[in-house]
């Protein structure tokens, strides 16, 4: 049974306390006794003052029309034979945040106040559950938003809520309508926090004062204060800063709206007060406090904790080369930042499950971090929000927004590329027959799809090119985008469906039939009629040439690098590509240089400029008056914190790191020297398995030593040989 505070819920101009439901009772002690909850919006438990939650925040967000995720706690060792106070503590969450016709989350159908249902079980028996027995209060918190932050009024607690018998303020909830969706347990890894960190600096402006945390990351912060009741602590978090305090116009869609950023607002009580927010997180590197003393404002003050998924780290990656150090660790930060249930977008002004970062960054999130339970549990979420024909939004969840934007092939990927590259790291087939029949579905729509030429264009293209354009002015085609990653869909739907045993030729006719109209639309007198690097790269690495065609192609690709003064100029589906493409073409020193070089574009501009984390686009930036600025006069700055860009971290481990996974047990080892970097060491371990390659070059000799434990590991070089379990030590001359 749900029930909740009552039916209002929050808008910009009307904010309502966050409620505190509370539950006296007497029980058995020495039997097995669970507590099974889930909430519409987002929930905290608490036993006899002790939270219970797993997760930094629950339950796993979802859209409640489609789906709602319960948790189950085991409490026995914690009840008394008598008075035990139980209390749900309930935030808005994805149900009810603060949108204003950007998303459509304040017209979805689902919106409503924040509610939650609730089982106490000893045994099989459920002893009672959420209804008119539990009482409700308002809590101190006065306003919670999940992408604007938390407003907390500490003069409005009462005193120890979660341990007191007393009902004194409280009256009785409402029961309410269940949701619509089915109701699932939870099985995804839970958000934690993942340590803590104090202020590298603090600086002084006209308005308050500015903490500097080191590095951009997503996480809450404490406050820790002594005050006086009634003093008015403002919080502003961003990842820039300007000439007068933080800048945050990376983090708003909403400019004319100043209450749509990162804010959070205290209220002190009398004394030393610790706060922080139960139901909202921040994307920033800084935080902007206004409304303290020049002595209050001191490191102690304020600290900010990391928190993502509990996605475990399973690959350590370390080179003598600098650049490349630091690429992967801000890449690693960008992805840990980006995950929170799932991979989202960004960790600031939307939180949304953009479909074509995660498909994006699959390979490398599932090299580096063990994201198996979390991304199955998203892939429901997929399954659940496509609809009766096929088609799949941007966003996931979704109250409705991105079907008519946002979303395409390229995008719509991740109902492939997901199980794909879960199946490959993994090799659990469960992972492809639970998505088999949705895969099936999309490529039907598609076919339906096809235009007048046979071919595919539908939705976004090359997102976030590196040189300047207006929004949607794509220079290489959506049509070829489109048409070639539905190529790429269809042969490695292919591949996974035959190695499961499920039916593949429609699947492999569709590519066939697809594969022949981009031909003949494309290719004429042996060569591609569109002279990008993202359709070169492309078609060279799904094999759309003939063999005599192939070798002008990827003449004309390397020209066209040339022309750009050896610099990539791709977007976020042409980039991996083209990475590949280099190094399987044997030029992977030019793509290291690609990478690694300090000019605009390239990673090692980014990480010249500052950047701790991988921006959501190249840009060139500078500084005016004291304001990060675009060169080319753009006002909107784009986020500084996105994973899409980390495909690059896949090419890292397998060009030069040597680690090249094939499948769950087999790797292989493919010696490849790039100018640049003379030593590399890379460890990864996976469900008991585990294998380290570590090599050094010195003057014309190459050292090798490879350890591997579970794992078949091949060894390409003059040939291939397998390798034993243990180590393995190898001294090549270099040629």
């Amino acid at each position: 049974m749900y029930i909740a505070k009552g039916k209002e819920y929050n808008t910009i101009e009307r904010h309502v306390n966050a409620p505190l439901f509370k539950r006296i009772f007497d029980c058995k002690t020495n039997e097995i006794s669970t507590i099974k909850i889930t909430a519409v919006g987002l929930y905290r438990l608490f036993l006899n003052g002790k939270e219970l939650n797993k997760s930094w925040f629950a339950p796993y967000l979802s859209n409640p029309d489609e789906i709602v995720f319960y948790d189950e706690y085991d409490v026995i060792g914690q009840l008394k034979p008598k008075n035990n106070v139980l209390c749900v503590l309930l935030g808005n969450g994805f149900v009810n945040n603060n949108d204003f016709n950007i998303w459509q989350n304040e017209t979805a159908t689902y919106r409503s106040a924040p509610k939650f249902d609730l089982q106490f079980k000893i045994g099989d028996e459920t002893v009672f559950e959420s209804d008119e027995e539990f009482l409700v209060a308002d809590s101190p918190i006065t306003f919670d938003d999940f992408r604007c932050g938390e407003r907390y009024d500490a003069n409005l607690e009462i005193e120890n809520v979660l341990e007191s018998t007393s009902l004194e303020n409280f009256g009785k909830p409402l029961i309410v309508a269940p949701p619509k969706g089915e109701i699932i347990k939870n099985s995804a890894q839970p958000v934690v926090a993942a340590g803590e960190r104090s202020a590298v600096a603090i600086k002084k402006t006209e308005t308050g004062y500015i903490y500097d945390f080191g590095v951009n990351d997503t996480g809450i912060p404490c406050l820790e204060i002594n005050a006086q009741k009634g003093q008015k602590i403002d919080l502003y978090f961003a990842e820039t800063v300007g000439g007068n305090g933080v800048d945050v116009r990376s983090i708003s869609f909403a400019q004319s709206n100043p209450e749509y950023v990162q804010h959070d607002v205290y209220i002190c009580k009398n004394g030393l007060q610790k706060y922080k927010p139960s139901f909202t997180w921040h994307g920033c590197r800084y935080a902007e406090v206004r409304g303290i003393s020049a002595e209050q404002a001191t490191k102690a003050l304020l600290r900010f904790i990391p928190v993502h998924s509990a996605i475990g780290k399973i690959c350590r990656f370390q080179c003598d080369n600098e650049t490349i150090n630091k690429l992967v660790e801000i890449t690693l930060r960008s992805d840990k930042s980006n995950f929170i249930f799932y991979p989202y977008d960004c960790p600031h002004r939307e939180k949304n499950g953009w479909t074509a970062d995660a498909a994006i960054s699959a390979e490398q999130m599932l090299y580096t971090f063990d994201a198996y339970e979390s991304l199955r549990q998203w892939l429901l979420c997929i399954r659940k929000a496509q609809r009766k024909d096929g088609a799949l939004p941007g966003i996931i969840p979704t109250a409705g927004w991105g079907f008519t934007f946002g979303n395409g092939p390229a995008w719509d990927s991740v109902l492939i590329e997901l199980p794909y590259q879960l199946y490959r790291f993994y090799g659990k087939s469960e992972i492809v027959t639970e998505n088999a029949a949705a895969i099936e579905k999309y490529f039907k729509y598609i076919e339906i799809k096809f235009n007048a030429d046979g071919l595919v264009e539908i939705g976004l293209g090359d997102w976030c090119q590196t040189y300047t354009h207006a929004e949607g002015d794509y220079e290489t085609p959506v049509e070829v985008t489109d048409s070639l990653t539905m190529i790429s869909l269809a042969g490695k739907t292919a591949e996974m469906f035959e190695k499961v045993g499920l039916k593949a030729e429609k699947i492999k006719n569709f590519g066939k039939v697809l594969r022949e109209n981009f031909r003949k639309k494309y290719v004429v007198d042996e060569s591609l009629t569109v002279q990008t690097q993202t359709a070169l790269a492309m078609c060279l690495q799904l094999n759309i040439f003939t063999a005599k065609e192939e070798k002008k192609a990827y003449a004309q690709l390397l020209e066209n690098i040339r022309r750009q003064g050896n610099h990539f100029r791709v977007g976020v589906i042409g980039y991996r590509y083209l990475f590949e493409t280099l190094a399987k073409h044997g030029d992977q020193n030019l793509c290291f240089h690609l990478i690694a070089q300090n000019s605009f574009p390239s990673y090692g501009y980014i990480l010249g400029q500052g950047a701790t984390t991988l921006w959501e686009s190249f840009e060139e930036y500078e500084r005016k008056e004291g304001e990060l600025q675009r060169k080319d006069g753009v006002k909107r700055i784009p986020s500084f914190n996105h994973h899409f860009w980390g495909g690059v971290l896949a090419w890292i481990y397998r060009y030069i790191g040597w680690l090249d996974i094939k499948s769950e047990d087999t790797i292989e080892i493919s010696p490849t020297m790039i100018e640049g970097v003379n030593r590399a060491e890379i460890e990864y371990s996976r469900n008991g398995k585990s294998v380290a390659i570590s090599w050094r070059r010195t003057n014309e000799k190459l050292q090798l030593k490879v350890n591997s434990l579970g794992f078949k590991c091949i060894l390409k070089h003059g040939g291939k040989t397998i390798l034993p379990n243990g180590d393995s030590r190898f001294e090549f001359t270099i040629k």
